[in-house]
């Protein structure tokens, strides 16, 4: 999956995703849009999603983290289709680990709210997955 050569990833957060580093930048309105109100409907659940990894985690819960995760990697992987998303073998910690990073590059935490998220590590190269397919 190729990163979109206008998508600046300095920023970037890197979460691990099927076992695969992806980038994940500050988000654009396209994605915050779509990313935002679902982050608010998911926050009251999150702390029991971390301490349990899936305590309270249903069908709509669910899917609440998919959309989040797959809309807000959009912005550095255009090409990604839904589809292709949910093929991937993602586990549902990552999925968890991965709903910090977009809370943070929604902007509804600052960096220093957040820290270092569960499963995210600081940006490293240019491009994780930059030479990978799907």
């Amino acid at each position: 999956m190729q990163i979109d050569p206008k998508v600046d990833c300095s920023a970037a957060s890197v979460v691990t995703l099927a076992g695969r580093e992806w980038f994940l930048p500050p988000l654009a309105p396209r994605q915050a849009r779509k990313v935002i109100p679902a982050l608010m409907r998911l926050l009251p659940k999150l702390a029991s999603l971390e301490s349990a990894a899936s305590a309270g985690l249903d069908e709509a819960t669910f899917d609440e983290l998919i959309d989040i995760v797959h809309v807000s990697l959009t912005r550095a992987y255009p090409a990604l289709s839904r589809d292709e998303f949910l093929d991937l073998p993602i586990k549902t910690t990552e999925l968890i680990a991965a709903i910090w990073a977009a809370l943070k590059q929604s902007g509804l935490q600052s960096e220093s709210d957040v820290g270092e998220a569960p499963g995210e590590t600081a940006p490293a190269s240019p491009a994780p997955l930059e030479t990978s397919t799907i």
